[in-house]
């Protein structure tokens, strides 16, 4: 079976080498070329600088022939860049396979979850019949998977077949995969994690300790919890691997960007700083924010961690205020 990886960043090359230790062919495209040279010459690339890939992870510089020499296609690429890609990927789709996408967003084109998106946009290409997809989810961070750090996910699809498929794919003594169909919670939970990272980090920039972050957590996942139950999510997806444990595992460590970028926001009170640096870094809870605001808004969704973020980066709102009015709001009832 062989196994091609669209995107040499850091999970799409965790997941790539998880896959070759359990004996499957891997090869991997990506649009910087220099990533590439870099894995072909060095056998390592930045982030994993200390740590050599084998020998048997092949290169590829033309996206057509990793498409036709591939059974299943790892799509690993950041949400903004999706429509872009699987755009080029879908014209050279002529036989059966499978596409397993590991971006933890949302499309920004259509708002949509991305497996949503990916099922469109093959539909209207006439190439429905021919891609079954699955996903890749949950609390993971690439250098830890590297390491051999263990680690648990799912295996998301609505066909329980293909979530069987890439669960035995990636399986093995450091890898635990669980199965879940319930597609919608799981996207959800993965891509709004990244929007309360941002908010955790925030308030630890502004000074403020661990009771308002387990404040924050708690209330950030009643708003995920609500957000995905209005299209359609099981509830107890939100108390799994890719709710609650993704987002426990982004709020709390520099190891995320999300959390960074919110630290740095928090300790100059403002994301001017942040929001210059877009088109260099993937931040993905910054255009979650956008997505989520505009839905909740639309929808009358009440989300005001959410609206204070958007508030924070797309309106220059200092952070400071915003917890104030946070804080300060009408009381009510937890639930």
């Amino acid at each position: 079976m062989n196994i091609g990886t669209i995107g040499a960043g850091a999970w799409g090359l965790a997941l790539s080498n998880v896959l070759l230790e359990n004996g499957y062919k891997v090869s991997v495209f990506d649009k910087n070329p220099a990533k590439l040279d870099s894995i072909s010459k060095t056998h390592t690339v930045s982030p994993f600088d200390k740590y050599i890939f084998s020998t048997n992870l092949v290169v590829s510089y033309n996206l057509k022939t990793l498409v036709e020499q591939s059974d299943i296609i790892l799509l690993a690429v950041p949400s903004k860049f999706i429509s872009d890609v699987f755009s080029e990927l879908l014209s050279y789709i002529n036989k059966s396979i499978i596409i397993i996408n590991v971006s933890k967003g949302l499309e920004s084109n259509t708002n949509s979850t991305i497996l949503e998106y990916l099922e469109i946009e093959a539909k209207k290409n006439n190439k429905k019949d021919l891609i079954q997809f699955g996903s890749i989810l949950g609390p993971g961070f690439a250098l830890e998977v590297i390491k051999h750090n263990l680690t648990c996910v799912c295996a998301v699809s609505k066909d329980i077949e293909i979530a069987g498929l890439i669960q035995r794919l990636f399986s093995n003594s450091y890898f635990r995969v669980y199965t879940l169909t319930d597609t919608i919670g799981a996207q959800i939970g993965t891509s709004l994690k990244n929007a309360i990272a941002i908010a955790s980090g925030i308030v630890i920039g502004l000074g403020y300790g661990e009771n308002t972050k387990a404040a924050l957590i708690t209330r950030g996942l009643a708003e995920i919890k609500r957000f995905g139950l209005f299209f359609g999510a099981k509830e107890s997806t939100f108390l799994g691997l890719t709710g609650l444990g993704d987002l426990v595992l982004t709020c709390n460590t520099n190891e995320s960007r999300n959390f960074s970028a919110g630290y740095e926001i928090g300790c100059l009170n403002s994301a001017k700083s942040i929001m210059e640096k877009q088109n260099t870094i993937t931040i993905e809870g910054i255009n979650t924010i956008k997505i989520v605001h505009e839905i909740a808004l639309a929808n009358k969704l009440n989300m005001p961690i959410i609206d204070s973020l958007y508030e924070v980066l797309f309106n220059n709102a200092q952070p400071k205020e915003m917890v104030k009015i946070l804080m300060e709001r009408s009381l009510k009832d937890e639930n």
